[in-house]
């Protein structure tokens, strides 16, 4: 209603069923699933978006990942991600980007981070970053294993305002 995408990562071939059910546009690799072939061609069958999630993964595995993945023809973004909820600054690897650009010309390149501020996205996006991903929460104080490293809605819209900005 308010013209937000909903999307979700999903960890098993049921869950890739329900979400077609749902009708999701896209889907998110997690940074734990990038080698989980079975669930990538059943995702990659649906003919739709795919971002995969680098947290887990070496450069060889991703390069098996995207490579299978664009066999099959989808759109394909790739972002940098540290696997740590919430992720201290100091882990990021922005650095990692650029690398990323480099590696994959073809392929939009991002961020998905998880340090609960905006700051990080920002950077990003001053280093190419064309993708961002983070968790949305209506207030941190919520239960729940990620909410304090997520962004509540004023916070994305600051982001959104510092992105167009750079």
């Amino acid at each position: 209603e308010v013209g937000l995408e909903f999307m979700s990562s999903p960890f098993s071939q049921a869950a890739v069923d329900l979400l077609e059910q749902v009708g999701v546009k896209r889907y998110k690799i997690g940074s734990g699933e990038v080698t989980n072939f079975l669930m990538l061609e059943k995702i990659a069958k649906t003919g739709k978006p795919v971002i995969l999630s680098s947290g887990m993964s070496s450069y060889k595995e991703l390069d098996k990942s995207v490579e299978f993945i664009q066999s099959f023809g989808n759109k394909l973004s790739i972002v940098q991600c540290t696997t740590a909820y919430p992720t201290p600054y100091s882990r990021l690897g922005l650095n990692v980007i650029k690398e990323l650009k480099k590696r994959y010309p073809n392929v939009k390149v991002g961020l998905s981070e998880h340090t609960g501020e905006i700051y990080a996205g920002i950077a990003a996006t001053a280093l190419g970053a064309e993708v961002l991903e983070f968790h949305a929460v209506f207030d941190k104080r919520m239960f729940g294993p990620d909410a304090t490293s997520s962004l509540e809605i004023n916070q994305i819209k600051e982001l959104v305002k510092g992105v167009r900005t750079i």
